[in-house]
């Protein structure tokens, strides 16, 4: 029997506050780099990457932070900048020279700004260069980057390899119910989606593959703490079935594969990769009034989109429209009340049937975009108080 709508529940993953991104510190850490006060530039670039924390001296204390699972450090030593985290560390039957040919093949590359470093039995990734070619742009991108790498392998090295993790932040697991509530997410969510693989084949759209695919991935880690082995066995997945410029045949069977793979994650397996983590750095990207614009309002996706909802193809356009809310949910940040205003929409289409979800969505779309976009009434609302300041 075919699928007739989705469920879409509450995340059970925490909002974590972070403050709004303050460029004019950014700025100003490159005009310190750029006048010689290299060692003030360092320290204007981690106090704009990490809004509220106190940055140490750095040459005798050095900084550490938690990003994930991941406990990194930053500190100046002589005339050179060092910062790293602690992976992993050989141990009594480890799967030592598997482990070692993972790290110089998959974490290592050229041109990559942090690369792996052995040292003794630990395993660490690791960034240095001297202070006088250390341009903030350059501190953001690896700190930005290289504890993501961390933090996405930690746990599945220690599954594959058997190493030990003696740095590794300690992750706060579920409690019962909330882990009651993840399993049935979990369980529901790869039903629907390999219910709407049927769906996919049968109508031989790639547009739906797209926005399945984009589904498939960005509601998991929308709704779930998700982290560890299973998190990067999904991730690796993802990368090939929602890559357009892929062959579409390579990317369903991709998709299938991962689906079965997801429905045989046992509870155990589940919820020892499940849990609060704790980002000292946004993950997210900072949503933008003029992203709404684009994605919700008269962009050339949604265009596209309501060109399906006139031809009366509601599956197609309900899966694109949840597909674009579940976008800009995952990988942004938002103050709360645009948050809460994209909360709503799923709220709308969830359990509803196709027709409905578009109409629906397609409405509340317009409306997020006309109130939080650019050049929307809350937008007016700024411009209008600070003109009042000005006078």
């Amino acid at each position: 029997m075919s699928i007739t709508s989705l469920h879409l529940p509450a995340p059970i993953r925490r909002r974590q506050h972070h403050a709004p991104s303050d460029h004019a510190r950014r700025d100003r850490a490159v005009e310190l780099f750029e006048s010689g006060s290299l060692r003030e530039s360092v320290c204007e670039t981690l106090a704009y990457l990490l809004p509220g924390t106190a940055v140490p001296d750095l040459v005798g204390e050095p900084l550490c932070f938690v990003q994930g699972s991941a406990r990194v450090r930053v500190g100046i030593e002589r005339d050179e900048l060092a910062v790293g985290t602690v992976l992993a560390a050989l141990q009594d039957g480890s799967q030592a020279t598997a482990a070692l040919r993972y790290f110089l093949t998959r974490m290592s590359s050229t041109g990559q700004l942090f690369q792996p470093r052995l040292r003794g039995d630990s395993i660490a990734l690791e960034f240095r260069d001297r202070l006088a070619l250390m341009h903030p742009l350059k501190l953001i991108e690896v700190l930005q980057r290289l504890p993501v790498e961390a933090y996405r392998n930690d746990a599945w090295l220690a599954q594959q390899f058997s190493v030990a993790l003696p740095d590794r932040e300690p992750v706060p697991p579920l409690d019962d119910d909330e882990f009651a509530r993840a399993h049935l997410v979990w369980q529901r969510h790869w039903d629907q989606v390999d219910a709407l693989m049927t769906e996919s084949r049968r109508r031989r759209s790639l547009r739906v593959l797209d926005a399945l695919g984009s589904l498939a991935v960005n509601h998991v880690n929308y709704a779930l703490p998700l982290f560890g082995a299973v998190r990067a066995r999904l991730n690796e997945s993802a990368d090939d079935f929602t890559d357009r410029d892929e062959n579409p045949n390579r990317r369903d069977s991709v998709l299938a594969k991962c689906v079965k793979d997801m429905q045989q994650v046992g509870a155990d397996e589940l919820r020892a990769c499940l849990g609060h983590l704790q980002y000292a750095i946004n993950p997210q990207l900072d949503g933008t009034p003029s992203l709404l614009t684009s994605m919700l309002g008269g962009g050339q996706r949604m265009q596209a989109t309501g060109e399906l909802r006139a031809a009366g193809r509601a599956l197609e356009a309900a899966l694109e429209l949840v597909s674009i809310y579940l976008y800009l949910l995952t990988h942004y940040s938002w103050p709360e009340e645009v948050e809460a205003a994209l909360r709503a929409g799923l709220d709308l289409a969830s359990d509803q049937p196709w027709r409905e979800v578009t109409d629906l969505l397609w409405e509340h779309a317009n409306s997020t975009a006309q109130t939080y976009g650019s050049h929307g009434a809350h937008d007016r609302d700024d411009d209008e108080a600070e003109a009042a300041d000005g006078r």
